[in-house]
């Protein structure tokens, strides 16, 4: 007679949410559950990282925060170079890799490429202590914290990879929570205790909890030369990529710095705290899709891949436009909310997180750099050359204007990059794909002439009945004229919720 197994109890279960082993299966989650388990996510690490600004600025002022903020900021740009792009090479190709069902190729992908992400996070984290000292004339106890940050955030985008490559979601958001619960809780003794020196530790210890759990140790047989040459190659072009697609909101705050004073540049820090976790949402969504659309182009599966794009795009467009637009609404009262204890301090931060807010709404309709990452050789160079154009751009008007305008100019030619780097890509995979996309896009520019003439009336009409009025209106306006992508998606939620 056969005894039937075992049912794991609950330590075995952690067990296996918390190390789990490579996962070898052709195969990826509903793109809907790591959708949603990605948003958990990057929720509870972008809520430490608000945290960060929100306790800071309130208890310590803008100086302090300043200085903080500039040294994270020097920490995130660095890790663009190479060691982020390190991650998202493991995730491609250990996708890939299982999209051929080759699990020796995946266990060696993400071996070689933790290899790649360490050697580039030793040689930055000295950089990034020179550079705190002799060119930020930060403190050096800021300095020597920084360089610990590089080592420890480039830990944790490269190991995100690994696990996002290996579609483990579940892995990737427990680990999540549990280390923005380590790091606020960190930094709220360090802040108890009066520790100023010890500030950027809790985010060290952080991304160091969540990332050594699953740090590659051991790999399969050795990857062929012409593989490496592939890995190493598409990481060089992702650094390219994502420097000029993320690394100008941290070079933003770094010139701002030098067109302006250390309490501009707090107050520019707490509009990028505000505005950013939205972003956030729609990064989670590509997170998502990225190892589904290498593992279909792989597979050859271009009509599910198309579909699945499609249906992507038009969600991103259709909750994220809206969210950005309430946001613009509501931003004087938003600052007034969150920095009440110092708002004297922050008032300034109030057309900065409007400017701030236009730009990120732009990089949230960004399905398509998921198509040109993941798919052909060609993709990462081209997404890379539209993001380098927008940088460029982005960089001339921070240094035309910054001489008169301080940290206005930062967030000025953040919002150039961000729509000419967003709108691109979108162009390329539209016209290449033959995607049907142009009544989306004339729906985009309706929806920010709408954003517009509800930000010009209320600045005019500052009472709060007016901007809940304003919010009604725009909010109406916008589902009418999206009812086409909205009703099928409100059909499918209530018939699920029918069912349960």
């Amino acid at each position: 007679m056969t005894t039937p197994a075992a049912t794991p109890g609950a330590p075995g279960r952690w067990r296996g949410i918390l190390f789990p082993p490579p996962n070898h299966e052709n195969k990826d989650n509903p793109i809907g559950s790591s959708f949603a388990l990605t948003v958990i996510a990057v929720f509870v690490q972008g809520l430490s990282r608000f945290g960060y600004t929100l306790l800071i600025g309130n208890l310590l002022g803008t100086e302090i925060l300043g200085q903080v903020n500039t040294a994270i900021s020097l920490a995130l740009f660095l890790v663009l170079l190479w060691p982020q792009a390190s991650g998202n090479a493991a995730s491609k190709f250990i996708a890939m890799a299982r999209g051929r069902g080759n699990a020796d190729e995946q266990l060696s992908v993400s071996l070689y490429a933790s290899r790649s992400a360490a050697i580039g996070m030793a040689v930055l984290s000295v950089t990034a202590v020179v550079l705190s000292v002799l060119a930020l004339g930060l403190p050096l106890s800021y300095a020597l914290s920084t360089g610990l940050l590089v080592i420890s955030l480039s830990a944790y985008n490269f190991v995100r990879g690994v696990r996002t490559g290996n579609n483990q979601f579940v892995t990737t958001t427990a680990w999540d929570c549990i280390s923005s619960f380590v790091t606020l809780t960190l930094l709220v003794i360090v802040l108890l205790g009066e520790l100023t020196p010890l500030l950027l530790l809790p985010l060290s210890v952080g991304y160091l909890m969540y990332a050594i759990p699953s740090w590659p140790l051991k790999g399969g047989s050795k990857l062929p030369s012409v593989l490496k040459k592939e890995i190493l190659m598409f990481t060089l072009w992702a650094s390219i990529n994502i420097i000029t697609a993320a690394g100008l909101l941290q070079l933003s705050l770094l010139l701002g710095y030098r067109f302006d004073t250390l309490a501009a540049v707090g107050q520019y820090s707490a509009a990028v705290a505000i505005a950013t976790p939205a972003s956030m949402l729609s990064s989670s969504m590509l997170v998502a899709l990225a190892p589904s659309v290498a593992r279909m182009f792989t597979a050859g599966d271009h009509a599910n891949m198309k579909r699945q794009l499609d249906s992507i795009m038009r969600v991103m467009v259709l909750v994220f436009l809206p969210v950005f637009g309430v946001g613009i609404i509501w931003a004087e009262p938003l600052i007034h909310v969150l920095y009440g204890a110092r708002i004297h301090e922050f008032e300034g931060s109030v057309p900065l997180l409007i400017v701030l807010f236009f730009a990120v709404s732009a990089t949230s309709f960004n399905a398509a750099n998921s198509r040109l990452n993941g798919g052909e050789s060609w993709g990462v160079r081209v997404l890379a050359l539209c993001n380098a154009v927008g940088m460029l751009l982005g960089v001339g008007a921070i240094l035309w204007l910054g001489p008169t305008m301080g940290v206005m100019a930062s967030a000025i030619g953040y919002m150039v990059a961000c729509f000419i780097s967003a709108l691109a890509p979108m162009i390329v995979v539209w016209v290449h794909d033959r995607m049907r996309w142009g009544g989306l896009l004339t729906r985009i520019v309706v929806g920010y002439v709408l954003i517009l003439g509800c930000l010009f009336f209320g600045l005019r009409h500052s009472e709060l009945w007016v901007t809940v009025v304003l919010t009604v209106t725009f909010c109406a306006v916008w589902a009418l004229i999206s009812w086409g992508d909205l009703a099928p998606r409100v059909r499918m939620v209530t018939g699920r919720l029918r069912k349960n």
